[in-house]
């Protein structure tokens, strides 16, 4: 304190004016929130799309550690799949297609459909090529998910059963048909994911 000053007359914050500056500041970060956490058609397609693939990857791996039979089938209407494991006693390769052999296949599930979790594409992202004339290895479009039966499936070595089977899923936004992506599956149980750009694909 200085000398000759005295103490009522320094003046302090008072606990209106720290009212009103935290008032401030939650209106300013109220008007950003929704503009950080916006993502973009493209982010989001892109995104599902990745998710997409990491999930085969995840199958075709638990087929391997668990030296049991995977699939992950698709409902192109639903916009929904999940991954099934064979958990019969013997390793018959039979799959029921049930809740436990959801469980059993390790697939981290976003939703549920007709009481089997699994996952459910982002908001407005749909199982579609858009506006893709054909695939990005010149596979037809009519059809989002190019598998026979709709399933993948990946055997004890991971690789895709029927030895050579591939295919191919598509992925679009709805609000905008010329963001497309796909991924590709090989027979050897590789996956790719595409990206349809200005008429063409780029990985």
């Amino acid at each position: 304190m200085q000398p000759g000053r005295r103490l009522s007359d320094i003046r302090g914050v008072t606990m209106l004016e720290l009212i009103v500056v935290a008032l401030l500041i939650g209106v300013a970060a109220a008007m950003a929130l929704p503009r950080a956490l916006h993502r973009s058609p493209r982010h989001e397609l892109t995104s599902a799309a990745k998710q997409l693939t990491r999930d085969l990857e995840q199958a075709r791996t638990r087929a391997l550690s668990a030296k049991r039979l995977v699939r992950v089938r698709f409902d192109a209407s639903e916009n929904f799949y999940t991954a099934f494991m064979d958990t019969t006693e013997a390793r018959s390769g039979e799959i029921f297609e049930e809740a436990v052999e959801v469980h059993e296949s390790k697939i981290v599930a976003h939703g549920s459909l007709g009481g089997l979790p699994g996952v459910e594409l982002p908001r407005q992202v749909v199982f579609g090529a858009g506006a893709a004339s054909a695939g990005p290895l010149g596979e037809a479009t009519s059809d989002p998910v190019l598998l026979d039966n709709d399933y993948v499936q990946f055997n004890s070595r991971g690789m895709v059963t029927p030895l050579g089977t591939d295919g191919v899923i598509f992925l679009t936004h709805e609000g905008d048909p010329l963001l497309v992506a796909a991924v590709t599956i090989s027979g050897a149980g590789a996956f790719q994911t595409w990206h349809y750009r200005n008429g063409s694909w780029e990985r």
